[in-house]
């Protein structure tokens, strides 16, 4: 068949389902239902490529013979999108105290090894490069080994590339930019070689057993990854990560991808305003033989804090709960990460601020990881209201109202005074022609909404304002009947 036939026909329900099952048995990333169109697509637009119907290439793709296109396939689903100190908390973290610890207990020809772990385009590593040379000197007092991993080959063409403009920048200060770096087009940044000497890059699969060499790995960091994983594949891949790390090595997670409930042999650290995870050192370690003393006192350490979850301090939690639910119903969701990304992601408190921070970002477009830490917080309480209103708002957006109306009716049934909830799936039950279900859901509203100050905020709109358009929607339909109910 010809280059550029098109598709003729569309992805069945159970073969979507086996695709979205073979993906995740390949690299981990699990696309639920709020992502079901965007697969829809990327097996569209493969198909088309390859001269093939829809239905011959998603059937093709179950076969052995035809792994290198399910990863061209994975390629197209995985988002790369990241920037240099993408987690500031993270990487002041790294250098005023893990890095400094590990220098003071090492002995002096021992390197200092840190992994990036799913890289994507390299700013990561990178970041973690220019941190551990600002901390041990350029060039640094000991050995040091950064790797950095990805899945795409094309994410990691850019990274050995270095080549970087835009957003990505943002975070590089003057001198940073300055010392590792060197101009590259007429906007553009390029990494120099005192920067790129430190850091190689590999294509790995973390599903995949790992090489013998990355035994002993005293860093790793795996941010933004395992919370597109089903629990069960983020339970192995930790279990992973624990063999093959060194005696009190350190683990850095995105804020999202808590451990809580998932997997306990790390123990849980705070660290200059962050949180990691450590392993434990089984056995004393014989004493440090006289390491070279750091170059610049510009990184204080102080002294070690370990905290682990404390089930009685849920005051704590409990506050950050309540302050992320009111800025985001202010409308300010950036300000609600600054605080929900704070919180000790431990306790039972941890599902509902799993779902304030996936409300947050939904405010802020970024639906696929909404999407996943909506997702997450429901695996670990399936009685999370947020999360389904959350998920709920989702469907609704990609106008899939069925499934949103399914999200909504569960948020409603664990929280029958949400006002919010009501007026969400009146919008459905109206865009779905349910007219009778509607008009009860506005009044609803109306009703739930009655005695609040009509300029409080609920998610950003005023109460005034909600009640309103209830009002007025109930006069448009009124005349109306339902058939459906």
């Amino acid at each position: 068949m010809s280059q550029g036939v098109a598709p003729s026909s569309e992805l069945s329900s159970v073969q979507l389902t086996t695709l979205r099952d073979l993906l995740a048995t390949y690299c981990g990333v699990y696309l639920d239902g709020s992502r079901h169109e965007t697969l829809r697509s990327a097996v569209r637009r493969r198909a088309t490529q390859r001269g093939m119907q829809v239905v011959v290439y998603a059937d093709a793709l179950t076969s052995e013979a035809e792994r290198p296109e399910l990863h061209v396939l994975a390629e197209l689903l995985l988002n790369h999108e990241t920037v240099f100190f993408r987690h500031r908390q993270h990487m002041t973290a790294l250098g005023r105290t893990i890095i400094p610890e590990l220098h003071r207990r090492l002995p002096p020809e021992v390197p200092i090894r840190i992994w990036s772990a799913g890289c994507a385009t390299g700013e990561e590593a990178y970041s973690i490069a220019i941190t551990a040379l600002e901390t041990l000197g350029n060039p640094p007092t000991r050995p040091l080994e950064i790797l950095g991993s990805d899945l795409s080959a094309t994410a990691l063409a850019r990274a050995r590339a270095g080549r970087y403009r835009g957003r990505t920048l943002g975070n590089l200060s003057e001198s940073q930019r300055r010392l590792f770096f060197r101009p590259f087009g007429s906007d553009g940044l390029e990494v120099n070689e005192h920067l790129r000497r430190w850091v190689r890059f590999e294509q790995r699969n973390l599903l995949e057993p790992f090489p013998t060499e990355f035994q002993g790995m005293q860093i790793i960091f795996c941010q933004n990854v395992t919370i597109y994983f089903q629990i069960e594949t983020c339970r192995t891949l930790m279990q992973h990560f624990y063999e093959m790390m060194a005696e009190g090595g350190t683990l850095f997670l995105g804020f999202s991808e808590t451990l809580w409930n998932i997997f306990n042999r790390f123990r849980w650290r705070e660290v200059d305003g962050t949180y990691v995870y450590q392993k434990d050192r089984a056995l004393p370690l014989p004493p440090p033989r006289c390491p070279a003393p750091l170059p610049s006192p510009s990184f204080s350490t102080r002294p070690e804090q370990v905290v682990r979850p404390n089930p009685n301090s849920t005051r704590t939690t409990n506050d950050v709960v309540a302050q992320g639910r009111g800025l985001i119903d202010a409308g300010k969701s950036e300000a609600a990460l600054d605080v929900i990304e704070n919180a000790p992601l431990g306790g039972p408190q941890v599902p509902q601020i799993l779902a304030l921070s996936a409300h947050a970002h939904a405010n802020r477009g970024d639906l696929d990881l909404a999407a996943a830490e909506a997702h997450r917080a429901l695996e670990l309480d399936p009685l999370t209201t947020e999360a389904y209103l959350l998920i709920g708002l989702i469907y609704a957006r990609q106008d899939q109202p069925a499934q949103a109306i399914s999200h909504l009716e569960r948020a409603r049934y664990l929280d029958p005074n949400a006002a919010q909830i009501s007026f969400h799936l009146a919008e459905c039950y109206r865009h779905v022609g349910r007219i009778d279900a509607a008009r009860r859901e506005y009044r609803n509203t109306i009703q739930k909404l009655a005695g609040q100050p009509p300029e409080r905020l609920i998610d950003g709109v005023a109460v005034g304002w909600l009640a309103e358009t209830c009002q007025r929607y109930l006069t448009i339909l009124g005349g109306r009947d339902d058939k459906k109910g």
